[in-house]
């Protein structure tokens, strides 16, 4: 009789990988003592029992018995073909239906000659086995976690043991790089990944970046000395899948020999993110927001007044090629949504704009008395706002008022409840006042540094007008916005600026 093998083990470890070339032995030796001719022995290695999905010899083997190719498929025990009951009947029955028996030989069982109830308590055990491994794996995993156990790989990091990571100086390069190239490049996750792949960076994995393993790097607080685990789990053992765990299941580590940035840049790169995001994802009305981008000129830097989306660039080539840019949400909806029509050249664009930093260049004096004009203003605001004298008298009162309170507790002229009631009100009022008393002596320091921040302006418009060519990263220098009107008006706000005269 022709006969077909089958074996599966679940991991390639090199002790599991003998026992499968023992497998192959067994089932060598079976077919010779009793007298069949063993067609095939088919053999997973390395993969679960689980899920049929990867397993491709036994899918393999599945085709052949359909094609008639032998007549009895010999296996070592139950748990070798499926950990999964459903997955395990289905297979029997289609052999079945081909008139392929299966022989069990641990159970000294046989799919044809046995009641499929008890094929069924077999296969159900094998499935619970599976799942009472995935609870002590899973629960294994937490523990480990708890100590800090690091991932086979990380970028950035060669693994030395299962709890210790060592830089690595190469990777840890590029890691500085690409926090460098977001937060003084002001490059997006896409732009960065661009920049990697130009110089011939590669993954851990010897793959080419794109932007979701930039953003994972520039997520990862690993990178400034904290580690965290246990952020992810299998939800169901039988799929696979994957879910996250709440933030306050996760374990947080403090690996300071680890850090490849200071933690000031990683926070920074936090907050800039988040400013990204809310900037340019608005989801009011029927649409969604513009993604940060630096692919062109103009990316994301034109915004429509009324609709406040930002502009797409087109172009049109007829005898020769034309760029231009206009509202994305006219272009999409047309006037129904929004109404602005106005279409800017780029190249006109390009001209009005070196001729406006031209301009003031021309007329720094005056660029520079009216900034500081604008800037005299806004601290005079601030101080009529501000009456830092009464601010400091008031303070000095509730802080007398704090201590009579105590005096009166431990006089026992007041309770330890009423002591905390008067005493909380107090702490809250001061908190209030430390933070306005706070705020007000940043925007003092800040006037001092205002002239320094004119000087460094002009020099970026000179260099601005130096450049032969001109990138979305140089705008972004410069510029933190255009607006554009329906009616045609286009303005510059420049960085740090809340108003830009027209065009």
């Amino acid at each position: 009789m022709k006969i077909a093998a089958y074996c599966r083990v679940s991991t390639e470890k090199e002790e599991q990988l003998d026992s499968l070339a023992h497998q192959k032995e067994f089932f060598l030796e079976y077919a010779r003592k009793n007298g069949h001719e063993l067609f095939h022995l088919y053999a997973d290695e390395g993969i679960s029992g689980t899920s049929l999905k990867k397993r491709t010899e036994f899918q393999r083997l599945m085709n052949d018995a359909q094609k008639g190719l032998f007549e009895l498929v010999v296996v070592k025990d139950i748990s070798r073909v499926a950990r999964n009951t459903v997955d395990f009947l289905q297979s029997i029955r289609k052999l079945k239906t081909m008139g392929v028996n299966m022989i069990f030989i641990t159970a000294n069982m046989t799919s044809l000659g046995d009641s499929e109830f008890i094929l069924t308590i077999f296969g159900a055990m094998a499935q619970e086995e599976s799942s009472s491994l995935s609870k002590r794996v899973k629960w294994g995993k937490k523990i480990n976690a708890k100590k800090g156990r690091v991932p086979q790989r990380i970028y950035g990091y060669d693994r030395i043991d299962n709890y210790t990571l060592q830089i690595n100086q190469e990777e840890a390069g590029v890691v500085k790089r690409i926090f460098d190239l977001y937060l003084k490049g002001g490059l997006g996750c896409r732009g960065i990944s661009l920049a990697l792949n130009a110089d011939g960076a590669k993954t851990k994995f010897g793959c080419e970046w794109d932007p979701r393993g930039v953003r994972r790097i520039l997520q990862n607080p690993i990178y400034c000395g904290h580690y965290v685990n246990n952020k992810y789990e299998i939800e169901d053992y039988l799929t696979g899948r994957q879910v996250r765990l709440p933030e306050r299941e996760h374990f947080h580590h403090d690996r300071p020999e680890w850090a490849i940035i200071p933690e000031e840049d990683f926070r920074r790169a936090q907050l800039q993110m988040e400013e990204r995001r809310k900037r340019y994802q608005t989801h009011e009305g029927p649409f969604t927001g513009t993604r940060y981008s630096t692919r062109h000129v103009f990316s994301t830097l034109i915004r429509c007044e009324h609709c406040g989306r930002a502009f797409t660039r087109k172009t049109y080539t007829y005898v020769k090629t034309r760029v231009y840019w206009l509202c994305s949400t006219n272009s999409q909806f047309t006037a129904k949504q929004c109404g602005n029509l106005v279409k800017l050249e780029e190249e006109e664009l390009l001209a009005h704009i070196r001729d406006y930093f031209s301009s003031l260049i021309q007329e720094k004096d005056v660029f520079v008395r009216q900034v500081l004009a604008e800037v005299k203003k806004q601290c005079a605001r601030q101080e009529n706002a501000f009456d830092a004298e009464a601010m400091e008298v008031k303070r000095k009162k509730l802080i007398a008022r704090r201590r009579r309170y105590q005096e009166m507790y431990a006089n026992d002229v007041m309770t330890m409840a009423e002591l905390k009631g008067k005493t909380a009100a107090v702490e809250e009022e001061l908190e209030t006042l430390d933070f306005t008393l706070k705020q007000y002596k940043q925007s003092q320091t800040a006037q001092q540094k205002n002239e320094d921040a004119i000087d460094r302006c002009i020099r970026e418009i000179e260099r601005f007008l130096s450049l032969e060519t001109v990138t979305n990263l140089d705008m972004r220098r410069m510029i933190d916005r255009i607006s554009v009107n329906m009616d045609g008006t286009v303005r510059i706000i420049l960085k740090k600026l809340e108003d830009g005269p027209p065009l």
